[in-house]
């Protein structure tokens, strides 16, 4: 089973808007990232956050990963017990954003949670 959770999302504002208004609400900073897998990276005492603008993925297993292409990555350090409750959490406090759609999923295929 993966160690992390991901966010994907869809928005219609530009990415420096979406991770200003992100990292407002979930009250953690994010700096810029030249990493491949994100372009801006955040962290608390126990969680790391990745967020990236773009990917690859193709509508699966009923998700419309094509229609969102905003994603946040959440990874614990205490591998995997922490993960889960902290992206329902966020998943929760990202809502209010109006985000829509919206995907809390695990390894590409569980859906945890979604606003559809």
């Amino acid at each position: 089973m993966p160690n992390y959770v991901e966010i994907y999302f869809g928005s219609t504002d530009d990415r420096e808007r979406v991770a200003d208004k992100v990292s407002s609400t979930l009250g953690i900073p994010f700096e810029p990232s030249d990493k491949p897998y994100a372009d801006y990276l955040g962290k608390t005492e126990d969680l790391a956050l990745d967020f990236k603008v773009g990917h690859e993925l193709e509508d699966d297993a009923g998700i419309p990963f094509e229609e969102m292409p905003y994603v946040l990555t959440v990874r614990d350090f205490r591998r995997g017990q922490l993960d889960e409750p902290a992206a329902r959490k966020m998943f929760g406090e990202l809502k209010g954003l109006g985000y829509r759609p919206m995907y809390l999923v695990r390894g590409l295929q569980e859906i945890l949670e979604s606003t559809d």
